[in-house]
């Protein structure tokens, strides 16, 4: 059996659905674009920390008018016809145009120009920043830095210095946690960076 991957792990969102889209808002879309000289459209507006834009609609439904929001250049290829409904929801809508943008540079990201778009999975997603170079291996928080930490650095030392002196049981009732924090920082699997 072949693995269906979908644009998210989890329960898919609601469908976004090009019927119920009122066509002032297409036209308020591409009256908001900007053409770039090396072919890219930027939407103009508020941009994300993330580089992208968002985009909403209103449409009527049985619960009344409701308002959903969707991300610019999805609703790009949304309306574009490009693409089918399904695929635009089920899949990553991805950027060709990054390629000719520096690595740290990710106002590509704002690019809504169909033409520039394509349909992948998750996996391609991850193959296609990698094969550019644009992956960036996020930081290691070690220690008190990392936001599993249930103790403290001068907590930690002392737990490594009273190895062979008080069980760990007895150690993981004194902090407040359970035996298995106290095993790993005895048997170098966390705080690896501490002098044993």
């Amino acid at each position: 059996m072949a693995i269906k991957y979908c644009k998210k792990p989890g329960l898919p969102g609601e469908p976004h659905s090009v019927h119920n889209i009122e066509q002032h808002y297409i036209q308020k879309f591409a009256d908001r674009c900007e053409h770039q000289d090396n072919g890219c459209i930027f939407l103009q507006g508020n941009v994300q920390n993330n580089g992208y834009m968002n985009w909403w609609y209103r449409y009527d439904d049985a619960d009344g008018r409701r308002l959903r929001y969707i991300t610019a250049h999805r609703f790009a290829a949304l309306t574009s016809g490009k693409f089918t409904e399904q695929e635009v929801n089920e899949y990553c809508v991805l950027h060709d145009c990054d390629q000719h943008y520096e690595n740290n540079d990710i106002s590509y990201r704002q690019c809504v120009n169909p033409d520039h778009l394509f349909i992948g999975t998750v996996q391609d997603n991850i193959k296609d920043c990698i094969n550019k170079g644009r992956y960036v291996k996020p930081p290691r928080m070690i220690g008190e830095d990392n936001y599993n930490a249930k103790l403290t650095e001068k907590q930690v030392l002392w737990v490594i210095e009273q190895h062979y002196k008080i069980t760990q049981v007895q150690l993981g009732e004194i902090l407040n946690v359970n035996t298995s924090t106290i095993e790993a920082i005895h048997r170098n699997i966390t705080w690896k960076h501490l002098p044993r």
